[in-house]
């Protein structure tokens, strides 16, 4: 009987389940609207206005076919949540380091398509606009130059360095912060 009970009760957390998910109330921006899409929280505990934000997200998996990379993703809605919550744009700085297969997410459509032939680059665009909105991208260069991809191969603005090793020290000296 109380296997039969403990079924059940699974059996009906199982099916609301969708129902929250289907509840969430999801927000844009302010930063970027095109990615970074972020869920309103009945948060407990308050965001430092005035507290600076230094964050590495390290990138390692590559994206799927025509999608933005889950990691730059999370970078955004990073900023976002940040800025919606009082936080200064300029209190925020965010890096992120690209290792392994995530590489050619970084890389120009060309480049991206002599790799991946019949795909759809689907990081380049959002890559363009968080440069321009300040975001740094390192790639390590072990990485590159083991999947074959060169200074020339990068989207404008992407710094190739020694290594994720290295880089991240660097970072690390400059007060930023893994993000997992």
């Amino acid at each position: 009987m109380r296997i039969l009970l403990a079924l059940l009760a699974s059996l009906l957390a199982l099916a609301a389940a969708p129902a929250a998910a289907q509840e969430l109330e999801t927000r844009s921006g302010p930063i970027f609207t095109e990615f970074g899409d972020w869920t309103v929280v009945e948060n407990q505990l308050p965001v430092g206005a005035d507290q600076r934000y230094r964050a590495i997200f390290d990138a390692t998996d590559g994206a799927e076919d025509g999608e933005l990379n889950w990691r730059f993703d999370s970078a955004a809605r990073y900023i976002n949540l940040l800025v919606a919550h009082g936080v200064p744009r300029e209190h925020i700085e965010v890096a992120i380091v690209v290792h392994g297969p995530a590489g050619y997410d970084i890389v120009s459509r060309e480049r991206y398509e002599e790799q991946y032939p019949g795909r759809t680059h689907g990081s380049v665009d959002a890559v363009k606009a968080m440069i321009a909105e300040g975001v740094e991208f390192y790639i390590c260069g072990q990485s590159a130059n083991y999947r074959g991809i060169a200074n020339e191969d990068l989207i404008p603005g992407v710094i190739m360095t020694l290594s994720q090793t290295v880089v991240t020290s660097t970072l690390h000296d400059r007060g930023f912060q893994n993000i997992p």
